[in-house]
């Protein structure tokens, strides 16, 4: 955010003072033009039998003089706006791509609250018990195991939707830094972080849209985001720890199997397959109005 310099005292008067002489010159020059108009029906120009411009009468010359300061006036006038336009295209281009690289962040921290939900089963002690796949059904890649998963995937969708949360799981130590998202705090239980960054998430999505939306943000990028801010999947994932006590103390039990407390569908509102997918496909569409905009 711009802030006074106060180094600089005379830096709104200088601008203002700029701001009126471009209005100023820009009355002037029809100013001239009208002078020149009306001083042509005091006088001859040229002298009668003359020719070339020998010819030209002190009047003449007086006329063609304020002709030439009305050219040149208007031409200055012409290059002092399309330079403050070119000023105005480049600190729009500034933003807008200050603003997308803020959205790519966000979409970004939103993915990698999916990644870690996904490695819950593989990474978490105690082991949550769930109907994944004993071995990690996701890539060892140059980037970090599970580093690609698809997420639309029956693979992911299976740990997913047998994936049972509990408050007090939490990533194993030594855990692996370029697999797991946040893999750094091995101290919050998962639940936790998932609830905590996907709020970060969405408060990401939120700072950027009001910052940018009357400056830089285009109209597709703008409703891609609003999408996701009001996804019911996200407002699940951000509500993770409030539902689980609210079905605890319901059914008086801290067992994850017993209060069917899983990922997806445990008849949560906005935590279905679907919403799931509802998610998704609002991050492609985000993703798509990023990448028509480059």
């Amino acid at each position: 955010m711009w802030k006074y310099d106060d180094r600089y005292p005379n830096h709104s008067q200088q601008v203002g003072h700029r701001n009126f002489m471009s209005r100023y010159l820009s009355y002037f020059a029809p100013a001239i033009s009208f002078l020149v108009a009306v001083v042509s029906l005091l006088g001859p120009s040229r002298a009668s039998g003359g020719s070339g411009i020998s010819a030209i009468t002190p009047f003449g010359w007086l006329l063609a003089s304020l002709a030439t300061i009305s050219l040149g006036v208007t031409l200055f006038t012409v290059y002092s706006r399309e330079k403050e336009l070119a000023a105005v295209r480049a600190e729009k281009a500034r933003l807008r791509e200050v603003a997308f690289t803020e959205v790519g962040d966000g979409l970004g921290h939103l993915m990698k609250v999916l990644r870690y939900a996904a490695l819950m089963p593989y990474t978490t002690i105690p082991r949550i018990p769930s109907g994944a796949p004993k071995k990690c059904p996701f890539p060892d890649s140059k980037n970090g195991w599970g580093y690609d998963i698809d997420f639309r995937s029956k693979e992911t969708l299976s740990v997913l939707e047998n994936l049972y949360l509990a408050p007090g799981a939490h990533l194993k130590s030594p855990y692996i830094p370029a697999a797991v998202p946040f893999g750094t705090d091995i101290t919050r239980p998962s639940m936790k972080v998932i609830s905590e960054e996907s709020s970060k998430a969405a408060q990401m999505f939120e700072t950027v849209v009001q910052k940018y939306v009357a400056v830089a943000l285009p109209v597709d990028v703008i409703e891609a985001s609003s999408a996701i801010l009001r996804s019911p999947f996200l407002a699940h994932l951000i509500s993770l720890r409030e539902s689980w006590e609210k079905r605890s103390a319901m059914e008086d039990s801290n067992s994850p199997t017993t209060l069917n407390f899983r990922f997806l569908n445990s008849g949560i509102t906005g935590g279905y397959t679907k919403d799931y997918f509802e998610l998704l496909d609002n991050l492609d569409e985000l993703r798509a109005a990023l990448n028509k905009t480059k």
